[in-house]
């Protein structure tokens, strides 16, 4: 029968490494979840500016990109600005 000699110094290595990884992989899976939100977030703020410049209310503008209508009173002040 074959029986392995147990190394504790090894099996606490190979337990941070483990865990290590683990939150390596748990870093990077939330880091592209932000980074999508980030960009959705952007995306529609885009759309809301875009929306205001054609002249659509903010209301409307609201209502077709999700935003609340707080943040596209925002835009609309900056749009104006802007232009």
């Amino acid at each position: 029968m074959l029986c392995a000699k147990y190394d504790y110094k090894m099996d606490i290595a190979v337990k941070k490494e483990e865990a290590f990884q683990d939150g390596k992989e748990a870093g990077i899976a939330e880091g592209i979840t932000q980074g999508v939100l980030q960009g959705t977030q952007q995306k529609a703020i885009e759309a809301a500016e875009k929306a205001l410049e054609m002249n659509l209310t903010v209301e409307q503008a609201a209502e077709i990109t999700g935003l609340p209508l707080e943040q596209v009173l925002e835009l609309k002040k900056q749009v104006t600005v802007n232009a």
